[in-house]
């Protein structure tokens, strides 16, 4: 079963928070700067508390790529990571490559695509591929997916 309210959160210069709630009906996604998306993922958590499940990106630095937002990435997941210990809300923490399986064509035809807003993408990739893996992709979403479209 879906949880009542899920965030994905992909950290960076921008972060890019995705939220679906009302199993799957409402959903929302866009990019902050570092406040305010602290502000944002600070009253999710409040809100809903242990009823939120937050999907938190995992960053690991890596020296073989630029590194230009890394402290802010990794302020970003202590922020999230506080807000949800203290609130009680479930934490998940997924890689880079996890988001993968939710293509931006999957993202079209859930509706969830943000055009021009590629950290809100990469938060809406995370959340599409965790409803996707467990199972818990709204019934609507199932069947737009199960169209043949010859596109997925």
């Amino acid at each position: 079963m879906m949880p009542p309210c899920v965030l994905a959160i992909d950290s960076g210069g921008m972060t890019g928070l995705a939220c679906c709630w009302e199993q799957g009906r409402a959903f929302y996604a866009d990019e902050y700067e570092f406040l305010e998306a602290g502000d944002h993922v600070e009253h999710l958590c409040q809100q809903w508390g242990p009823a939120l499940l937050m999907i938190l990106e995992k960053y690991r630095i890596d020296r073989r790529r630029p590194q230009t937002h890394a402290h802010l990435a990794l302020e970003m997941s202590g922020v999230a990571r506080r807000a949800a210990l203290k609130n009680g809300c479930q934490l998940l923490e997924p890689g880079p490559r996890e988001r993968l399986t939710a293509t931006p064509e999957v993202l079209k035809a859930l509706g969830w695509w943000v055009p021009g807003k590629d950290d809100a993408q990469a938060a809406a990739q995370h959340l599409a591929a965790h409803l996707i893996r467990s199972g818990n992709l709204p019934p609507a979403g199932v069947a737009v997916l199960s169209e043949p479209t010859g596109t997925l």
